[in-house]
């Protein structure tokens, strides 16, 4: 400590006239030497830890911390362990502190110590938390919004179903199971959103798997139609897992309600990959195949309609092979996503 001593105090400034500048800077500073004994302190720095008396040559972390030891969290000590600059944040006396300690050595590059420099940051800490605590409140908000969207949507699906059983004309009753199977594809996603922590991305393989067994047990096929799933390990944003989910939704209703018989058994197969970038979702089955003269873009049927425009909105294309059964792959861009085309304009 009398090298350090003498190596400040012999300088071209005084004494005094180093003291007095020292202490007149009103950020609050510390000089300490290998031994965390304090070398220099200035009053602002005695001002933060609250010192009124003489501390110099006594421990750092006795007399700031009132330890016997260093703190695990020193930056000292990381400092002059590893002979680089070291900042810490340091809950200090309800204050937090951003304290930065920088090494200095001898004219042979020897560590003497480490200078001191602490800030105050605990209006930022405060207002760190307020932002903390209000995005918070918006992501349980924004679940809540989810679930009480999932449960309108069950309860329109259970509406439609009690519709259902009150009519007669197959064609009709058609049309509204059809509807309650989208309201329930999007009442799963729903459910998905609000129950999960990252509200930015929907894990597709759980949502698919939900939703593919919701699908076949609304045609009682149980056992008869297996639905394999082949989704890579992908997550993709919110609206996109939506449309694709519904694009889903009504593929393998057509396949179950056209492509095999009451009785027949036979397989769908749900798969999404990607390549640099471009995701090809497909969906095949291994039963009738579909007419030649349906004409995919432009057709009467309105579940493929829907299929169009799904697909449009995510900017992208259809696909459709007819070799013993039917399969069909939509061609995207995660980049053509945009929400203002397609079904939503």
């Amino acid at each position: 400590m009398n090298y350090v001593s003498d190596l400040l105090d012999n300088t071209a400034l005084s004494k005094e006239l180093w003291e007095t500048i020292f202490d007149s800077i009103e950020v609050p500073m510390m000089l300490l030497d290998n031994n965390h004994r304090i070398i220099r302190i200035n009053k602002s720095m005695k001002n933060i830890a609250k010192i009124f008396d003489d501390v110099i040559g006594k421990k750092c972390y006795e007399t700031i911390h009132g330890l016997c030891e260093p703190p695990e969290f020193c930056p000292h000590s990381k400092t002059i362990e590893k002979n680089v600059k070291h900042t810490e944040e340091v809950l200090f006396q309800d204050q937090y502190l951003l304290v930065t300690t920088s090494p200095f050595q001898d004219s042979e590059g020897q560590i003497l110590g480490s200078a001191h420099i602490a800030q105050d940051i605990t209006e930022l800490k405060e207002a760190e938390k307020k932002v903390q605590d209000t995005i918070k409140l918006k992501d349980l908000l924004i679940k809540e919004t989810h679930h009480r969207v999932k449960n309108n949507l069950i309860t329109i699906s259970g509406l439609l179903y009690l519709q259902s059983q009150h009519i007669e004309d197959p064609e009709a009753k058609n049309v509204l199971l059809d509807s309650q199977n989208r309201a329930r594809a999007m009442a799963i996603i729903h459910q998905k959103l609000y129950s999960q922590e990252n509200l930015d991305c929907i894990n597709l393989n759980y949502y698919f798997k939900q939703l593919l067994d919701e699908v076949v047990k609304t045609y009682a096929f149980d056992d008869k139609v297996k639905c394999i799933l082949d989704i890579e390990d992908v997550a993709l944003d919110t609206d996109t897992s939506l449309v694709l989910g519904l694009i889903v939704n009504e593929l393998v209703s057509n396949s179950l309600k056209y492509a095999f018989t009451e009785n027949e058994k036979g397989t769908i197969n749900v798969s999404l990959n990607q390549n640099s970038g471009e995701f090809f979702l497909k969906i095949s089955d291994n039963g009738n195949t579909i007419s030649d003269d349906i004409d995919i873009e432009n057709t009467s049927s309105f579940g493929l309609t829907i299929v169009n425009l799904l697909t449009n909105q995510i900017g992208g294309s259809i696909m459709v092979k007819r070799d013993k059964g039917t399969e069909f792959t939509i061609r995207f861009n995660r980049q053509n996503f945009t929400k203002g085309n397609g079904i939503n304009e």
